[in-house]
């Protein structure tokens, strides 16, 4: 493994001859004894002043980041394939080791991996972390079985461990306490304080409740690891030279949105990540029991705005209604976008509701209405949830409840301008790049000014003049391209063409004709609210 000078081997010392018939003593193996059974002919090359740490379990693994898949306590086995060979990844790799409370570090040895550096061994030495060996004749099993046959007796005292979580947790239902009070109970018999967090944002889920201290580094660890969150993410605050503690854990909740169990101790041992877990399990239970909450009065929110929007309410009812949800009116907006399933209602709304926006949502009309409160960082949220294609319409404030409906009708002549000119989000009343109306009064004008004539006689005689004019202007006056949509003979359209240059007075080959033709359809279609994306 490297020669003398890279991998020194220090003589190990026996155990200790007390303690034998002491209970609390004899909770779990320590390094000097694994050192002392002849069987596993293990050595130690560093880290002799931790010799008396207790090994809760053998870990082996060959994983570049085993520390996030360890619990405190745990000796770490591994054939050193891993491992990198440079001095300083070495040095770092014992420091991450160190910081995730490992017990032991064991190589084994005859295998591929690199020869341990000086700067691993001295840092071992540095952390009082014992570096140990295992000969090529000795299976890592071997190791596993002594670890847990010593342990029965710790084992047993975790089972107890856990039992007494799961009585907690039943008291605390029983007794109706909220969530923040039930975790508050879970965390002391842990001495840790423990949160459920959303990793995203760094929010804890109960919105009543303390928030981590460690958002930031959680929000960030979740970010780097691809959105996911591994076996235990070790959370620190580091100081100015990049140095720092693993001071918080952070591990996964079960369920269908991603939640963090955070664990910050309150006193120098972190949590074993087995009882960890086990919280984590008793947290999706709150999980559900929150998600069923927020589901119940998004539904109570969409019926209010229906309501609003629909003028069912009296105007007094309504203000207080509106005011129940914490929306103010004077400074909210209704936002409207293309929905065409309740999916995209479902999943807007849970995460609104998981950031703290407080709105109102209803899906109605393959379109989904929102009303919030027009801030800059919340729009933005709404803009990263929804499809980067969906487009967006935006009122003007709704100011009182009372000019909802209002509003809503803004929103959606906001919308039909952004469909039409094939931009993310219009505000109502926005300067457009194409000389559209910018209000539905304008279009109205527009509209009648040009093809009231031909509207009229559709209407009268069953036609369909205005449909035929549209087509042949979205594909560019192709009359084959046009004959096909529409699935009528190139001579049907014909006719259909001299028709609306008689009725109109406008034709489709003059320049200034087009553009007229063109103006009033959208101006047409932007106030009943069926603009067609354009090809």
């Amino acid at each position: 493994m490297g020669g003398a000078d890279t991998f020194q081997t220090l003589t190990s010392e026996a155990p200790g001859d007390g303690g034998a018939d002491n209970e609390e003593a004899a909770m779990a193996v320590t390094v000097r004894e694994l050192l002392a059974l002849p069987h596993l002919q293990m050595s130690l090359h560093a880290g002799a002043d931790g010799l008396d740490r207790e090994v809760s379990w053998a870990h082996p693994s060959d994983l570049p980041n085993p520390w996030a898949w360890l619990s405190a306590g745990e000796l770490l086995l591994t054939n050193g394939t891993g491992l990198a060979a440079d001095p300083a990844g070495q040095a770092r790799f014992i420091e991450r080791l160190a910081e995730a409370g490992t017990s032991a570090f064991g190589l084994g040895l005859g295998m591929q991996g690199p020869p341990l550096t000086r700067a691993l061994t001295d840092r071992a030495d540095d952390l009082s972390l014992p570096v140990v060996s295992v000969p090529y004749s000795v299976p890592f099993s071997a190791v596993v079985r002594a670890v847990a046959e010593v342990n029965e007796r710790e084992e047993a005292r975790q089972l107890a461990g856990v039992a007494r979580l799961y009585s907690l947790l039943r008291a605390s239902m029983a007794g109706g306490l909220p969530g923040p009070q039930t975790f508050g109970r879970l965390g002391a018999e842990l001495k840790a304080r423990l949160y459920l967090v959303d990793p995203e944002t760094g929010l804890s889920l109960f919105e009543d409740g303390p928030e981590t201290g460690f958002a930031r580094e959680l929000v960030a660890e979740y970010a780097a690891h691809g959105g996911a969150i591994p076996g235990v993410l070790r959370l620190r605050h580091r100081g100015q030279d990049g140095s720092g503690a693993a001071i918080a854990l952070a591990v996964a909740v079960p369920g269908d949105q991603p939640t963090a169990l955070v664990a910050e101790p309150t006193g120098e041992q972190l949590p074993g990540l087995d009882l960890l877990q086990h919280v984590a399990a008793l947290g999706s239970l709150e999980l559900t029991q929150l998600t069923a909450d927020r589901e119940s009065r998004r539904r109570r929110g969409a019926d209010l705005l229906r309501l609003l929007l629909d003028r069912g309410l009296d105007p007094t009812t309504a203000r207080q209604r509106l005011a129940e949800t914490g929306i103010g009116p004077a400074a909210a907006v209704v936002v409207l976008t293309p929905a065409a399933c309740d999916d995209t209602a479902d999943h807007v709304g849970r995460r609104l509701s998981r950031l703290r926006v407080p709105h109102l949502l209803l899906r109605r009309d393959d379109s989904l209405h929102i009303v919030v409160e027009d801030r800059p960082q919340w729009l933005a949220h709404l803009t990263r949830l929804l499809d980067t294609s969906a487009p967006m319409g935006v009122s003007d404030r709704i100011g009182t409840a009372e000019r909802l409906p209002e509003a809503g009708q803004e929103a959606r002549w906001a919308l039909g301008a952004a469909e039409a000119e094939n931009r993310r989000l219009i505000r109502y009343g926005d300067e457009t790049a194409l000389p559209l109306p910018r209000t539905p009064a304008e279009a109205q004008v527009l509209a009648s000014r040009v093809l009231g004539a031909l509207i009229a006689h559709d209407a009268e005689h069953g036609t369909d003049y205005l449909h035929t004019l549209r087509v042949v202007l979205r594909r560019d006056r192709s009359w084959q391209s046009a004959a096909d949509e529409l699935h009528i003979h190139k001579q049907t359209l014909g006719y259909r063409l001299r028709r609306i240059e008689q009725l109109t007075g406008r034709g489709v080959t003059r320049t200034d004709h087009i553009a007229e033709l063109w103006f009033a359809v959208h101006a047409h279609d932007l106030v009943r609210s069926r603009v067609p994306h354009a090809s």
